[in-house]
Order: structure tokens, then C-alpha cells, then sequence
């Protein structure tokens, strides 16, 4: 069988949070399709095909879609032209990792929805991709065969808003990668800390400063937590600038000078560092107001790392609650109190996540969801 990714999320020199769950997705079909008569074909835009060589992959090919992205991308998710995009590439199994499809009618389709916060939540989601996503989804959602979301939660907010999708739509947890993930020792964390100016004790959050990672309560809580304490940890702020945060950044910049101890590394953040960082932190602290899953706190757990998360059902679902702390999003007093009762680093942390949640077991489920390997 053919299997096709379109993979224009993983063809840039910095991914995004999707574009990571898409690598992993492909290194894992390209490990289990080894010494079968399976094909993976990878599909990018044109001349972006070089991103993908330090990716090792040994069965894939790498397929371009022709030059002109631009137009090239419009034509074939943003209007209802009948064009077949599997007389390009062959028919097979479609997979479509970002919401956006292709028309393969004589194909097999699959498309990822990783929450519905543009119709939960639209002042979370900048007004640009809020527009897209309500003139395309319907669109999108019809002409695919199976829909697969991130959490049991997604599942049931999508099958609630939208009714004609309950039959199309299943769970495909994300994953993380124990082999990167997991508990570090002091003299493995401390040159990472030295790297990005960090003090020993700190929290860490991760995630684009915009509103719905919900950073303004988060700063208003470690003000308490900080006013609370005699030294207070340091609050380090991992992740781009996102969008509508000029609010933010300015309290950022105000506590700063009030001597508060909130840090944002002055440069990028490398994917190969944040083990480390999840490791030597005292918790991680994910208070966002909505979420499809929430890779970070994941990833923080599978390091040994206490978690302080906001109380929504996907975080009950795929967290570990003997090292999780449940807190209102929307009550900066109950995050500061689980800040004050938090612990220091300590040299006997293990690991915690839920044994399902590895990437090599979302290939398992998205096997079976699509039926690539029956």
C-alpha cells in the first residue's frame, strides 16, 4: 500500500508544535514499514525538500508538490475544484496532519484535528487562522473518510458541535519520546542551565506567549507566589511570541524591573535541550484555557517532573495525578498556592508518563484507525 503524508509542517528549519508530532509520525511509519511491500511517500512544497535530509529516514521518498506553493496550496484546500491530488502521487492511504485536506477521491483520507478551539474558544485564535479554519473546516471535513484527534476530550467536544462528524472521528493520542525524555542527573542539567543564564531553581512553561496558554494569569500568580515566599524560584518563560501578547510582554517587562525573577531565554530554545530543562525544573506549569492535548506537560513527566495544570479533562486523562497538581485556569490564587507547595529538584525523580502515550503507540492506533497495514 502507498501511504502519503503531506508533511509541509516538518520542511522548515523551525518547526511547530504540530510540525514535531508530524516528524515523529513519520519516523515511526518509516521504521514499520521496513521489509514490508508498504511505500511512505512524504510530501513537501517545492524546494523544501532539503529540510527533511538530517531527518534519517530509510524507506521514505520524498515527493515535491509542483513550484508556486502559494497557489499550489490554495488550489488544493481552499477551493472545491475537482482536483484529484492522487493522480499526482498514486492512489493509497492520505494522511493530513494540520486540519487542511487535499480531494483524493480514489484514495483513502485521513485528516487530524487537534481541538476545536476556533469554535470553542475563537478569541484564542489569532483572527487570521480564525477565518480560515471557519470558511475551510466544513469543507475539509466532508471530503475526508476518517478524522483522527488527540484526546478523548477533543473527541467529545467535536462529536458535540459537530454531529454529522461522530462516526468519522477517533482517539490518536500524541506521544512522547523515552529515549529523550526521561529523568536527568545534576551534572547532565546543569551545563543547559549555564547555557541559557538559568539560576538552579526554577518553574518552566512551554508554549507561545498568547492568550490561550493563559501566561497574564500565570504572571499574576508567581507575583503572589513570590510576595508569599522568603526565595521565591526563578519563573522561566520557554516559547515564541505567539500573537495578541503586547499585554504580556510589557508585564513581563515590568516585573522584571520590580525584580521579580521572570526569565525568557534570549535566544532560541533548541528541541535537544528541553529534556534537560523539564528535568532540572521543580514543575512544570501548563495553566492554559483550553488544550487538545498539551504535549509540554507530557513531555515534562516522562523527565520526572511535577506538573501544575489547569483542571480541564484532557489533563486528567493523560496525566499522572500522583505528581500533577489540578488548579482553576482562572484563579491566579489557586496557582500561586501550588507553587508555594511545590519542591525543589531532587536526584530521585522517575519517570511517570501513561505507557500508551509514546509515539511508536500513536502509530499502533493510526494503523489501526486506517487499516494501512490489514
Amino acid at each position: 500500500m502507498r501511504i502519503c503524508i503531506e508533511a509541509d509542517s516538518i520542511a522548515s528549519e523551525r518547526m511547530s508544535g504540530i510540525g514535531h508530532a508530524t516528524l515523529e509520525m513519520v519516523r515511526q511509519l518509516d521504521s514499520f514499514i521496513e521489509g514490508t511491500s508498504h511505500q511512505l511517500i512524504i510530501i513537501v512544497p517545492f524546494g523544501r525538500k532539503k529540510f527533511l535530509a538530517g531527518y534519517n529516514l530509510k524507506n521514505a521518498s520524498i515527493r515535491q508538490l509542483p513550484p508556486g506553493y502559494r497557489y499550489v496550496n490554495y488550489a488544493l484546500t481552499r477551493t472545491s475544484l475537482p482536483f484529484a491530488a492522487d493522480l499526482l502521487y498514486g492512489r493509497g492511504v492520505y494522511i493530513f496532519p494540520n486540519y487542511k485536506n487535499w480531494y483524493v477521491p480514489f484514495s483513502t483520507s485521513l485528516t487530524f484535528v487537534h481541538d476545536i478551539a476556533f469554535k470553542l474558544f475563537p478569541e484564542t485564535v489569532h483572527p487570521k487562522n480564525l477565518t480560515y479554519l471557519n470558511d475551510n473546516f466544513d469543507r475539509w471535513m466532508a471530503r475526508t473518510d476518517k478524522i483522527a484527534t488527540i484526546s478523548n476530550q477533543s473527541k467529545s467536544e467535536i462529536r458535540q458541535e459537530f454531529p454529522y462528524l461522530k462516526d468519522k472521528v477517533e482517539t490518536v493520542y500524541l506521544g512522547v519520546d523515552k529515549s529523550e525524555y526521561m529523568p536527568m542527573s545534576y551534572d547532565d542539567i546543569k551545563p543547559v542551565l549555564d547555557k541559557y543564564g538559568l539560576k538552579d531553581d526554577y518553574f518552566i512553561t512551554v508554549g507561545n506567549i498568547e492568550p490561550r496558554k493563559n501566561i497574564n494569569t500565570l504572571l499574576g500568580s508567581y507575583k503572589a507566589y513570590s510576595d508569599s515566599v522568603s526565595s521565591p524560584a526563578q519563573l522561566v518563560l520557554v516559547g515564541g511570541d505567539g500573537w495578541k501578547n503586547e499585554d504580556t510582554l510589557r508585564r513581563i517587562n515590568t516585573m522584571q524591573e520590580q525584580g521579580y525573577a521572570v526569565f525568557r531565554p534570549d535566544r532560541y530554545v533548541q528541541d535537544d535541550d528541553l529534556p534537560a530543562l523539564y528535568s532540572g525544573a521543580r514543575a512544570n506549569i501548563h495553566v492554559a484555557i483550553h488544550e487538545g492535548f498539551g504535549l509540554p506537560p507530557v513531555q515534562a513527566q516522562a523527565c520526572g517532573t511535577p506538573v501544575i495544570a489547569s483542571n480541564l479533562p484532557v489533563f486528567r486523562e493523560i496525566l499522572d495525578p500522583s505528581i500533577t497538581t489540578y488548579v482553576s485556569p482562572a484563579k491566579p490564587q489557586d496557582i500561586a498556592n501550588a507553587m508555594a507547595c511545590s519542591l525543589p529538584w531532587t536526584v530521585d525523580r522517575r519517570t511517570t508518563p501513561k505507557d500508551q502515550l509514546t509515539w511508536a503507540n500513536t502509530v499502533r492506533e493510526l494503523i489501526r484507525f486506517i487499516g494501512i497495514m490489514e
